[in-house]
């Protein structure tokens, strides 16, 4: 299960398509844990501007805008985690099930995993991306572009999903 965790934490941004709300004020969250790994600390840092980036995305009423801004931040974000994917890739592998287990509770008072999760249960802009081709279109794309970078665990198994 904290694989499974673990997967979804590092896939979250990159499942655009499947984002759909909004949050009406940014946060600001400043990373100055000294108990996060450094790469953790840089895909939050990601992570951050990215959510804070969709809300500012949604908030814009006008559809073209949105586009724009949303493209912007597909583009943004998967150069940035294609720069650091390796770098991730070997922190998760090389974690133990204690540093699982501490990921976990962390993960659980991440603002942009709230944020996100905001966004994709809220119904106007879910309303909003169905009700516009051009917006769902760019967010499927962006969406098809950030599986590219595949995150995947060797490791995973059958069990790991029960």
């Amino acid at each position: 299960m904290k694989k499974v965790l673990v997967s979804f934490l590092l896939s979250a941004g990159l499942c655009l398509g499947h984002l759909q709300v909004v949050v009406a004020a940014p946060v600001l969250v400043t990373i100055a844990r000294l108990d996060i790994h450094p790469t953790e600390a840089k895909y939050d840092k990601l992570m951050e501007k990215y959510a804070t980036g969709l809300k500012a995305a949604f908030a814009e009423k006008d559809d073209t805008k949105t586009i724009a801004m949303v493209n912007k931040l597909n583009n943004e974000l998967y150069t940035e985690l294609e720069k650091i994917k390796p770098e991730l890739e070997s922190w998760v592998k090389g974690m133990t099930e204690a540093d699982k287990e501490a990921f976990e509770q962390r993960a659980e008072s991440k603002p942009y995993l709230k944020t996100m999760l905001e966004i994709m249960f809220n119904p106007e802009v879910g309303k909003r991306i169905e009700n516009n081709p051009k917006l769902k279109a760019a967010m499927e794309a962006g969406n098809k572009r950030m599986e590219s970078l595949g995150f995947e665990d060797e490791d995973d198994s059958e069990e790991d999903y029960n």
